[in-house]
C-alpha cells in the first residue's frame, strides 16, 4: 500500500468539492474523513459511488476501487440546498491487491448517539468474509453499542434479546467486574463480485482497531494491464504498474549491463522520489519530459521498452526478467537501495561535461560498467 496523494486542509464544503490527482491503472484505496454531514454524495471519476449519511460526529469512509488511466477526480456534491459538511482529510493509496486486505483503523468513535461511524465501500469486488477487532465498554449511564450492516442487511445476533437483536456488540451486557472487552469476529458472507457496503454504526465511544477483508478470487477489469510475461505497451504508460514501468526503464538503459547497474539506476529513481526537487511518484519521475531517453518516441530503444519480448532472444528475455526482478525488489524493499545517486549517463559523455552542464551543483559518485552515477540536489 503506497500513499500517492493526501489533502489534510480541513474546510467546510457548502457546494461541490473536487479533488484531482494522477495515478496509474491499479486498485486504489480512498480514506475520507468527514463530519457534520448532511446528505452529500461521493463521486469517483464522475460516477456516483456513495451517499454519505447525516451525522454530526466524525465519519471515516474507506473506498476500494480499480482506476484506469492517469487523471482522476473525487468530488463531494450536496443533495439539498443550505447543506454543508466538514472535510477533515482525504488520502489515496495504490494497492497491490490480493485476496486479503487489512485496514489498520485504530479509531475511537466520538461520543454520540447511534450514528454512522466507519463505512467501507468495495466497488466491483467480491467479499468472502471480513474480520473486525473492536473494543467496547460498559459505561455508567449509556454503554457502547455497535451495529454492523452489510449491503443494507443488519448483521444482528439471535443470542441477544429482542430489544437488542439488531446490535452486534452491546456494552451493557458486559459484566461489572470486566467492563471493557476487545473482540475479534469473522463474518462469512461469500458475496459475488459487485459493489458491497460494510457499515459500522456506533453508539457512544467504541474503538475499531482493524478490519480485514477476505475478497477471494478477484477479476481484474477487462482493460489489459501489462505484466512481466505480457509486457506489451497499451499505448498509455499509466496502464503500467510501478514495477513494470521501472523495469522498462532499467531494460532500456541497461539491458546489456550488470545487475548492479540496474540496481543503481532503480535506486536513483527512488532517490528522486524522496527529494522535493522531483515528483513524488514512479510514473511522474520516469515520464517527466526530457529525463530518460528510452521513453522518447524518437529514441532507438523506445520500441524495445514498449514490447520487450517481441521476437526476443534468450539473452534479451533474461535481461527483461532481471530488470523486472530488480524493479520489484527495490520497490518492495527486498533489495536495499545501493546509493544516493540521482543522475547517471552512459558512454559518449564525459564526467567533466556532465558536471558542468547537467549537475553543476552535484558531484560524481562512481562508474559501474559503462554507466557513471552522480548526486545532485536538483
Amino acid at each position: 500500500m503506497q500513499l500517492i496523494f493526501e489533502d489534510k486542509n480541513r474546510r467546510v464544503v457548502s457546494g461541490e468539492e473536487r479533488l484531482t490527482f494522477s495515478s496509474f491503472s491499479a486498485f486504489h484505496l480512498f480514506v475520507i474523513k468527514v463530519r457534520e454531514t448532511k446528505n452529500f454524495v461521493l463521486h469517483i471519476d464522475n460516477k456516483e459511488t456513495l451517499n454519505i449519511k447525516p451525522a454530526r460526529e466524525l465519519q471515516i469512509i474507506y473506498a476500494v476501487t480499480f482506476l484506469q488511466g492517469k487523471d482522476h477526480t473525487l468530488s463531494l456534491e450536496k443533495k439539498q440546498k443550505n447543506r454543508s459538511l466538514t472535510l477533515e482529510s482525504f488520502e489515496v493509496f495504490v494497492l497491490d491487491l490480493d485476496a486479503v486486505l487489512t485496514l489498520e483503523i485504530n479509531n475511537q468513535a466520538e461520543d454520540g448517539d447511534r450514528r454512522p461511524w466507519v463505512t467501507c465501500l468495495l466497488n466491483n469486488l467480491p467479499l468472502r468474509s471480513f474480520t473486525y477487532t473492536l473494543t467496547y465498554s460498559r459505561r455508567k449511564h449509556d454503554s457502547d453499542d455497535v451495529k454492523i450492516v452489510v449491503d443494507n442487511t443488519i448483521q444482528g445476533s439471535l443470542l441477544k434479546t429482542i430489544k437488542y437483536k439488531l446490535w452486534r456488540l452491546i456494552g451493557s451486557f458486559l459484566p461489572l467486574f470486566s467492563p471493557i472487552k476487545t473482540e475479534t469476529e469473522t463474518i462469512t458472507l461469500n458475496l459475488p463480485q459487485q459493489s458491497h457496503l460494510i457499515e459500522f454504526i456506533a453508539d457512544r465511544m467504541p474503538v475499531l482497531n482493524s478490519l480485514t477483508l477476505d475478497l477471494g478470487a478477484i477479476s481484474i477489469p477487462p482493460t489489459r494491464v501489462p505484466t512481466v510475461d505480457d509486457p506489451a505497451w497499451t499505448g498509455d504508460f499509466y496502464d503500467d504498474s510501478e514495477e513494470i514501468i521501472l523495469a522498462r526503464l532499467l531494460f532500456g538503459e541497461a539491458e546489456n549491463q550488470s545487475r548492479e547497474v540496474k540496481e543503481w539506476i532503480a535506486g536513483s529513481v527512488l532517490n528522486r522520489i524522496a527529494s522535493p526537487a522531483w515528483p513524488n511518484t514512479i510514473h511522474e519521475v520516469i515520464l517527466q519530459p526530457g529525463q530518460y531517453d528510452p521513453f522518447k518516441d524518437t529514441d532507438i530503444n523506445f520500441s524495445k521498452i514498449t514490447d520487450p519480448l517481441n521476437n526476443a532472444s534468450d539473452e534479451r528475455v533474461r535481461a527483461w526478467k532481471e530488470s523486472h526482478e530488480v524493479a520489484q525488489g527495490l520497490l518492495s524493499g527486498d533489495i536495499k537501495n545501493p546509493s544516493e545517486a540521482t543522475h547517471f549517463h552512459g558512454i559518449g559523455v564525459t564526467k567533466e561535461w556532465f558536471l558542468e552542464n547537467i549537475v553543476p551543483k552535484g558531484r560524481f559518485i562512481k562508474t559501474i560498467d559503462n554507466t557513471s552515477f552522480y548526486w545532485s540536489p536538483n
